[in-house]
């Protein structure tokens, strides 16, 4: 979640191994002959490579996941496991051995278990639980390139292919989009079904925009056709569509398409914008169902002689060799109007709102115009104070996402979960909300309430959630465990006094609230040897916050900088030394669910080598959002304007047809969705402040943090304690020569 006020820091999250080693026995530690270690002081470059003659060191053993040769290199010489800190870390490293080899077992077994699932549903015509299924087995797999080509999996494929077109032929587009949304989702990262996602979902908006009952006939339908039980009927609102479309103006098309084609980050001129804007007035003409709203849609003729025109327009875009100027762009829109005049005769606020709409999808998830109807509550939300149910979302897949729910908040309180999806709000789908719409929603009057409509893998059934709106206070530093007094203490490791801080999100007090955590460790042990910031579902936040806490562990150079649409550098920021803490062993945890300022300081502690990245790669958010009047401030075109660039000049955000983006980490350690589960479950339960007549009433002991690592729960989080203590101990810890 960005800070509307911030314009939407950049993601980015990654970290490189420190590596301050004591040159004594080159075979455990490091080459006595290798150059100094690499400083926050040093520009950011590429790794240097390894010499092929050069043992490797126990810290680049522990930092690459060869936990193994490190037990290995630590057992060879008796001698040394006599030493406290030795066998310590020969004890833990065992224990992580026997949790991988668990979670082995464990993930191939649930494989097995989600492919009978796929191949049972498959068989009896359930596609979309068959999919799930699928979607299960393919993160669970050791090879999932060999599961995509499974036959029993391309079975489900082409079934499901199938099916999703005969919707589409029958005007069933939410069957359509949800068949596709899961083919989209099974082949993730490949953007294979990205296209029919997306016109399936422009069908859909023109549905919900102007045939609401039809829409609500269609959910009714697949609702029945599932069996799912739904306490409350649909309600797709109260408005019309004259009321969602009052004030809009022509000049807001002509204003939008200007901007946008001079201003945004790609600079890709008119000629996309007219093709999206074009294309979006014939998936209207092409919906079936609004022709009540709009009887010259019922006019066969009319209807023919617009679609053959309006095509004709399409075609003559589609093989023109020069780009259009401001001038071509206005006299092609003249054109439509005036075929819209003579055939169908569409009203002039719906032409102008289809035809924006369809040139500003062609731009990026993030751009979209800010329509009268909607400014006032635009403008509220921007205020700094806000009132809500405590969720951080996300739009992924066109789905709305919860990245994550927020500490003492309503919607954790009621058990909401990072990954849920929330498919309706008051009974009202949000499969083509916009993420600004979403937050109006959900966001109102403290003390009102909002139910909100939950898919969740592993529940057949929509979960709702009636949830009272509060006001939401951000706790955006948290420790490894509870103190007495309701505090946190965040030493993970007190014999070795390495610290544990979760950052939930980039606020302004975050920098400071850091200090206090790594101060409260110096207090209380000494000193601070090594440090996890975990930053993981951190969804990001203020831009300033998120250099402020990079410029604590960096004591110079770059930490990021903006790149516009013609690659200038408009701005950067730079780390100041007299804020840094000093140099120490440091592990940065990150997974899909950290964005933008969390993959800022990610990955500038990586270029930098201040940090080894650990986890799964990040979200990719890298862009900076501006706002420009329309009609003289009646309306706004937020846009999509730079991109930000990491100290090593890399660019994290993720475009739809991307390979590479986001922060890859340097160690990867997957986790599976019911992995993911059981950690967050288990860590909120730890998290919980009880009374002593609550801790009284419990049947069992109260949970504690220590049960993450000492039963294997959070594989990242014991990998990243292994890569730091191996670190300390080739630091401090002068070991035997083997022979």
């Amino acid at each position: 979640m960005i800070h509307p006020q911030l314009k939407h820091p950049l993601p980015t999250l990654l970290a490189a191994l420190l590596t301050t080693l004591l040159a004594t026995t080159p075979t455990l530690l490091a080459d006595p002959t290798a150059t100094p270690p690499t400083t926050p002081n040093s520009p950011p470059t590429a790794n240097a490579p390894a010499t092929p003659d050069t043992p490797p060191s126990l810290p680049h053993l522990a930092a690459t996941g060869q936990f193994t040769q490190v037990l290995s290199l630590l057992k060879a010489n008796p001698d040394d496991s006599d030493i406290p800190a030795v066998s310590t870390l020969i004890n833990e490293l065992e224990r992580y051995q026997q949790h991988d080899a668990k979670r082995l077992t464990e993930r191939r077994e649930a494989y097995e278990k989600s492919i009978e699932e796929m191949v049972a549903k498959t068989e009896e015509g359930e596609l979309e639980d068959a999919l799930i299924s699928a979607v299960d087995a393919h993160s669970l797999a050791q090879s999932p390139e060999q599961m995509l080509a499974d036959p029993r999996t391309e079975l489900l494929v082409t079934r499901t292919e199938t099916a999703a077109a005969q919707a589409e032929q029958d005007g069933d587009w939410i069957e359509a989009l949800n068949l596709y949304r899961a083919l989209d989702l099974l082949y993730d990262d490949m953007a294979t079904y990205r296209h029919q996602v997306k016109r399936a979902s422009a069908h859909l908006r023109v549905l919900r925009l102007y045939a609401p009952e039809r829409l609500a006939k269609l959910y009714e339908a697949r609702a029945e056709r599932r069996g799912l039980d739904r306490t409350t009927a649909l309600h797709l609102g109260d408005e019309t569509w004259e009321d969602k479309l009052e004030r809009i103006d022509p000049s807001m098309l002509r204003q939008s398409l200007a901007q946008a084609a001079r201003r945004h980050v790609n600079n890709r001129g008119y000629t996309p914008l007219l093709q999206g804007a074009i294309e979006a007035m014939l998936t209207m003409t092409r919906t079936r169902g609004i022709e009540q709203a709009f009887p010259g849609l019922a006019d066969a003729d009319k209807l023919q002689r617009f679609r053959k025109e309006v095509s004709s327009l399409q075609r003559d875009l589609e093989s023109r060799r020069n780009p259009l100027n401001y001038f071509d762009a206005v006299t092609i829109i003249d054109r439509v109007v005036a075929i819209n005049t003579h055939t169908i005769e569409l009203p002039e606020q719906v032409l102008v709102y289809e035809l924006t709409e369809g040139a500003v999808e062609t731009l990026d998830e993030f751009s979209a115009v800010i329509w009268p109807r909607l400014k006032s509550s635009f403008n509220r939300n921007t205020q700094g104070k806000f009132y809500g149910v405590g969720i951080q979302i996300s739009i992924r897949d066109d789905r709305l996402l919860v990245v994550s729910p927020l500490e003492a908040t309503p919607a954790r309180r009621a058990g909401i979960r990072a990954g849920d999806i929330i498919a309706t709000v008051n009974g009202e789908d949000t499969g083509i909300w916009t993420l600004d719409q979403a937050v109006r929603e959900i966001t109102g009057p403290e003390g009102t309430k909002v139910t909100l409509g939950i898919e969740r893998v592993g529940e057949r059934e929509l979960l709702e959630f009636e949830l009272n709106r509060a006001e939401i206070v951000i706790e955006s530093i948290r420790g490894w465990q509870r103190s007495e007094g309701g505090g946190w203490d965040y030493t993970i490791d007190p014999a070795s006094r390495i610290g544990y801080i979760r950052l939930s999100q980039f606020i302004p007090q975050s920098a400071g609230d850091l200090d206090h955590a790594i101060n409260q460790i110096v207090d209380r042990h000494g000193s601070i040897e090594g440090l996890i910031l975990d930053l993981r579902f951190n969804p990001g936040g203020l831009l300033s916050a998120a250099v402020e806490v990079a410029d604590r562990f960096i004591d110079q150079g770059q930490i990021v900088s903006t790149v516009g649409a013609r690659g200038d550098r408009t701005s950067q920021f730079r780390a100041k030394a007299h804020r840094t803490h000093r140099n120490f062993p440091m592990a940065v945890l990150i997974n899909e669910g950290s964005a933008s300022a969390s993959e800022i300081v990610a990955g500038a502690l990586q270029d930098y080598k201040r940090a080894i990245v650990i986890g799964t790669r990040s979200f990719g958010k890298g862009s900076v959002q501006d706002l420009f009047p329309l009609d003289g401030g009646r309306a706004y075109l937020k846009l999509t304007t730079q991109y930000y660039a990491l100290p090593a000049g890399r660019i994290i955000h993720r475009d739809p047809e991307a390979s590479l983006w986001g922060i890859e980490p340097d160690l990867i350690v997957a986790m599976s969705t019911q992995q993911v589960a059981d950690a967050i479950e288990f860590r909120q339960d730890v998290d919980v402040l009880r009374s002593d007549e609550e801790l009284e009433a419990l049947q069992a002991p109260a949970p504690t943090a220590q049960t993450l690592l000492e039963s294997g729960l959070d594989p990242q989080l014991e990998a990243a304690t292994l890569v730091i203590k191996t670190q300390l101990l080739a630091q401090n810890v002068t070991l035997a020569h083997h022979n």
